[in-house]
This record gives structure tokens, sequence and C-alpha cells, in this order.
């Protein structure tokens, strides 16, 4: 199925390559908390915009990432690598007393959140809309977008709300 590039895919791609940019050229720490969160609030809804795809990846081949670009986003997040955070990993209600919480890192729910859409990125450039597309909607929920709302909310919890707390 030839998927074309919409408004909505090419506004969702412009945001993706917009933050996989700053993740690979800002030294980033919890110091960026608010910025982090409104990057993940931008592109968990964003995608939920996006147009729903199948289950099986839509390109030819799973794309490369660019190892140069892919080693400085590592190193720009490297100092949020460690930053934990309890979570369950599905909280349905009726679970919870019977499952145990995990544990959440948010420096790498942000390199995962960066290798999804790089990928995406990649098909994207490459004219495989398909591809691309499979990446950011499909992955959105099943992977990154998980990712997206544990960091979001670890970093509002952790930092955001004891900031506003020191400020009175």
């Amino acid at each position: 199925m030839k998927i074309e590039a919409t408004p909505v895919i090419k506004s969702f791609a412009d945001l993706a390559i917009s933050f996989c940019d700053w993740c690979e050229n800002t030294p980033i720490t919890t110091k960026h908390a608010s910025q982090i969160s409104s990057w993940l609030c931008k592109l968990h809804a964003a995608a939920l915009d996006l147009p729903k795809v199948g289950l099986g990846y839509w390109g030819d081949e799973l794309p490369t990432l660019p190892e140069a670009q892919l080693e400085f986003a590592k190193r720009n997040l490297s100092s949020l690598i460690g930053f934990h955070y309890s979570e369950y990993f599905d909280p349905d209600p009726s679970q919870i007393s019977t499952i145990e919480p995990g544990l959440g890192d948010v420096g790498d729910d942000l390199l995962d959140i960066y290798k999804d859409l790089k990928h995406g990125i990649v098909d994207f450039q490459l004219g495989k809309v398909e591809g691309a597309l499979w990446y950011w909607s499909r992955m959105h929920g099943d992977h990154w977008g998980r990712h997206a709302v544990g960091a979001l909310f670890a970093l509002h919890c952790l930092v955001i709300s004891k900031d506003a707390k020191d400020e009175l």
C-alpha cells in the first residue's frame, strides 16, 4: 500500500527531526526538565493524530541509524542515564495488587524515543513514507509512546513539581 506524505505526516516529520537534532546537539541534564517535558508532550500529541498502521514493518528493510548522530545523542543524553523512577508496565487497576512496579530510566526513555523517531526520519528522508509512518505511529503505541509518558511523569514528579515547591 502506497501512503502519501500528508500535511499531518509532514508536520510530525518536522517535529521529529527537530527533536532528534536537539538530542544530537544539546548536552541535556535535569535542568532541561521543562524543555524535555515540552518536547515529549508535543511528540505524544502529534503522534495521536498520525494515521494508524498495521503490525508489520511497512518498509523494504529496516533502516540503519546514522552512527555518528546516534553517538552524539547517546553522549548528550548520558547524564540522564540512571535517573530512575518506579512505574507499572500495565497499570490495569484490576491487576495492580498482583504486579510489582518496574524501574524506568529517563535517559533510557529518551534514547529509545530518539532511536524510534530517527528510524522513521531515515525512511522519510529516503521517500519511504510507509516505513516512517510505521516507526512513528505503530511504535508510538507499542514502544516510544510508553517511554514518553513514563519519562514525562517522572520529570514532572521528580523535578518540575519539586522546583515549584522550592519557589514558594
